[in-house]
Parts: C-alpha cells; structure tokens; sequence
C-alpha cells in the first residue's frame, strides 16, 4: 500500500521517498477506513489501521503510529491472525525504537520473535532482522550480529534477493559500527 514511498535511511530506518505524498497517501487511507461499516470488515479495518500506522512511522509522528498500530494488533488477535500479530507487533516495536523508547522495543521484538518461532516460521526472519537493527543501535552489537547472522541464513535459504540484500546491508552497518 504504501512501499513506493518508503524507503530505508543510512541508519537502516524506513522513511518516506516523498514526505508530501506519503502524507496525502496516509490521509487517503484514513479516509478509507473512517468511510468502512462499524465491525462490517473487520480484516480490511485491521490493514488499513497496519498500512496508517506504518505511514505515520515514516512521517515521524510516533503517537500517531501507536494509535493505529495497537488498533491493527488487536483486531490481528480478534481475527486470530497470527501472521498479522507477528508483523504488527513488529511495526508497533519499530514505532518505540525510533521514538527513543529502548525498553518498550525490545519487549515487543521479543515477543513478535517468540510467536513467529512458535507459530509462523516464514516471518522468523522479518523479527530477526528487525530485532537485530533494534540491538545494533541499542549497542548490543555481538547479538545484533548473531541474530542478523541467522537471518541471512534463513534468507538465502529462501532464496528472495531484497531480503538478502536487506540483511547484507544491515551486516555492513553492523561491520561499520564494529570498525571491521
């Protein structure tokens, strides 16, 4: 929904390609969503919600993103969509990261990698990986290292060359930090 317009910073962050019409998207699909029946469509309510939520993560407005995202999680459970837990929680984790809020992160990653390791092992490597640039800029850089290590494995196993090359770039980032 919202992929032309987001891309990634030097410091591994997404951000918005055009901050304008990444805004006029945004305000395009809280439209959509305030336009949806009460509970009529629930699933189309818990996308919109996810896709606003990431939208307001790139713009910087970190509340804004909370607001939607936790709307998004919890219509994810009450749908007992485990995949959306997983990737919800991730983008709610990725909301506190980037607003400063250490502690808050890391529990969500925590939990989004358990439940992707028990439940839904084609997203191991998403909560991997965003939970490995959590720990290499919390300074934790042996365990980012391992869990991007094992990320890449799982990537190449799948064979995608974005993933791949996602995860080479935030090994290099990680190379940078350590000076080697």
């Amino acid at each position: 929904m919202l992929d032309d317009l987001i891309t990634q910073d030097a410091g591994l962050r997404m951000v918005p390609v055009d901050r304008d019409a990444l805004t006029v998207r945004v305000g395009r699909l809280r439209q959509e969503l305030a336009a949806l029946p009460q509970e009529a469509e629930p699933g189309r309510a818990r996308v919109l919600s996810r896709w606003i939520g990431v939208g307001y993560l790139c713009l910087g407005h970190h509340e804004e993103a909370r607001t939607y995202l936790r709307r998004s999680l919890a219509l994810a459970w009450a749908l007992g969509d485990t995949r959306a837990v997983v990737a919800t929680g991730i983008n709610l984790a990725d909301s506190y990261r980037y607003d400063g809020d250490g502690s808050a992160a890391e529990a969500l990653y925590r939990s989004a990698l358990d439940t992707a390791r028990d439940r839904v092992p084609e997203l191991v490597d998403f909560a991997l990986q965003h939970t490995g640039k959590h720990l290499m800029e919390h300074g934790d850089l042996t365990g980012a290292e391992a869990l991007l290590r094992e990320t890449l494995a799982l990537r190449i196993a799948k064979g995608d060359g974005e993933l791949i090359a996602s995860t080479r770039a935030a090994l290099a980032r990680l190379r940078r930090l350590t000076g080697q």
